[in-house]
């Protein structure tokens, strides 16, 4: 699509209790649509309650929630959605809150058709986005590559908002202090680091090669509600400073292990309380906190994938790590 057809179709509605602070962040909101990211719908929400939303719905080639037959249906519909997603990762916000990784300022959701989003500004502000994504995935697990230009836009969207506040870059997604992109290994780390291991059965090397001090720092992998294996270098001594009395190496791990526990249902929960606007299971989730992420990757019906990391630079990294060990879990034996 060509700007002028963008802006023909760009529809803006405010609140009835309008603010002049909405106008610049409208006008930061109204520069992602209008990207040409595939982004359709922009909402931001104060508490939960809308303030403004934005979108292209009139275009032809924006996906049609459920049975809603006319865009003011639709628009109604993206909003309750957003509204939901909101309190959904306010919930999620505290859940995290035990891992003392410090909030949670970018929430990814991945299926087939496109990506969701919902990004913390300050406090209780929120902007929420839908997009949609070019060509059909039939890729076994979800490649954070196919949405990224999208997700990128929408951090960086949410550190513009920011900026109007005073308040500086909390860096969502990593991507600001990302660094040229090592060649991976193929094999376990050679420094003589045993990784912490758990479970019934025991990953293979390439799997164990993705734990790096500068990658993924936990993974976990479920299969019909048990855990097969846990593994992580939270002990390793280039990750020391990220522990204190308040929270030690075995304090984080059991946390993680709790956390990787109930994953499946929050993504079950994230699935159904966007089914009404976005079509398909929820493949990739991305909670991204002050202090590095949480991921969690669907390998199948009941097979998923959890990881972590603590390097807030390396948040994108870790992902397409995430994603190069979920596609070698599901290749056949």
């Amino acid at each position: 699509m060509t700007d002028p057809e963008l802006h023909d179709v760009l529809i803006e509605e405010t609140a009835e209790q309008d603010v002049p602070g909405f106008l610049k962040k409208r006008d930061l909101c109204r520069g992602l649509l209008l990207g040409g990211g595939g982004v359709y719908h922009v909402a931001h929400y104060t508490t939960g309650v809308l303030d403004f939303a934005l979108d292209l719905l009139a275009h032809p080639s924006t996906p049609v929630p459920g049975d809603e037959t006319t865009p003011q249906e639709q628009r109604d519909v993206y909003r309750r959605v957003g509204a939901q997603l909101v309190y959904r990762v306010s919930e999620l916000n505290r859940r995290l809150g035990e891992l003392h990784s410090g909030a949670l300022i970018r929430t990814v959701v991945q299926t087939r058709a496109g990506l969701v989003f919902c990004n913390s500004v300050v406090g209780n502000e929120h902007v929420v986005g839908f997009a949609a994504v070019p060509g059909t995935d039939t890729a076994p697990v979800a490649d954070p590559a196919r949405v990224s230009v999208v997700d990128q836009a929408a951090a960086h969207a949410a550190t513009d908002l920011r900026r109007l506040l005073r308040q500086r870059s909390q860096n969502p997604g990593g991507w600001e202090g990302e660094v040229v992109d090592e060649p991976l290994p193929t094999s376990a780390p050679t420094d003589g680091f045993q990784p912490h291991l758990t479970g019934s059965s025991t990953p293979d090397e390439a799997v164990m090669a993705a734990l790096r001090p500068g990658c993924l720092h936990y993974l976990s992998h479920h299969r019909a509600g048990e855990q097969a294996w846990a593994v992580d270098i939270l002990g390793h001594p280039d990750l020391d400073t990220f522990f204190n009395r308040g929270v030690t190496v075995a304090d984080r791990r059991d946390r993680y292990q709790r956390l990787a526990g109930d994953l499946s249902l929050l993504a079950l929960q994230v699935s159904r309380d966007l089914r009404r606007a976005v079509a398909g299971d929820v493949t990739r989730l991305v909670l991204d906190v002050e202090m590095g992420a949480v991921y969690h990757y669907r390998l199948s019906a009941d097979d998923y994938l959890v990881g972590v990391t603590l390097d807030q630079d390396r948040v994108a990294v870790a992902d397409q790590e995430m994603a190069a060990v979920a596609r070698r879990l599901t290749r056949p034996a």
